[in-house]
């Protein structure tokens, strides 16, 4: 063969290999661009449901009062809001104490398997409650708000334990409430409905 025919022989053999890296290129460009938009479309968004006590949590939160609640102290103040503005009570000023203690035991009590004890039932201007930590920690919101509620009508209002369906002031606590049933044991809280309250003259309180 002449050495022209070798120099285009040569020639060509490096255009086609030039033609085939382009194709190659091409081909691999497209496989990645595809594995791309396979993956892509497979995201799933994850379905989240919610439970009833979760679903009750939020329609406590969007409550304008309850909704402002962030920390222990606060419960009181929505209390002592609600009292004034829609029942007519004058609660004055009130020294708080309300803490979490991991044996919420009294010196008189052995019942440091509560979920709350009020200290300062018929102690004019004394808030004094504990709150079960660990019980605390697994409630709900709206469970705390019970307990709370329940620990606050002992403290504040002087109320003793009763026997009722769904009341507030029930014992042993009463189970998680909707939205509307709890206003209404709310509002039979500060009524007075169905309530017994303590002798404040009974040496045990003093």
């Amino acid at each position: 063969m002449s050495e022209s025919n070798q120099y285009l022989m040569k020639k060509v053999i490096i255009q086609i290999g030039v033609v085939f890296g382009i194709i190659t290129a091409i081909i691999s460009t497209k496989c990645s661009s595809d594995e791309t938009s396979d993956t892509t479309s497979e995201l799933v968004i994850p379905n989240i449901i919610k439970t009833e006590s979760q679903l009750r949590d939020e329609a406590y939160k969007a409550d304008p009062i309850y909704g402002n609640i962030r920390n222990l102290e606060d419960y009181w103040l929505a209390f002592k809001t609600i009292g004034e503005t829609q029942y007519g009570y004058d609660f004055g000023d009130q020294e708080v104490n309300i803490f979490t203690d991991l044996t919420i035991a009294s010196s008189d009590s052995n019942r440091d398997d509560a979920a709350g004890i009020a200290h300062g039932s018929c102690k004019e201007g004394i808030i004094d409650i504990a709150i079960n930590a660990d019980y605390w920690a697994e409630y709900s919101f709206n469970r705390k708000l019970i307990l709370m509620w329940h620990e606050l009508g002992h403290d504040v209002l002087d109320a003793a334990h009763i026997n009722g369906e769904r009341a507030i002031m029930n014992t042993p606590l009463p189970d998680e409430y909707d939205l509307n049933v709890f206003k209404k044991e709310e509002a039979d809280l500060f009524n007075g409905k169905d309530l017994v309250f303590f002798d404040c003259d009974d040496p045990y309180f003093n």
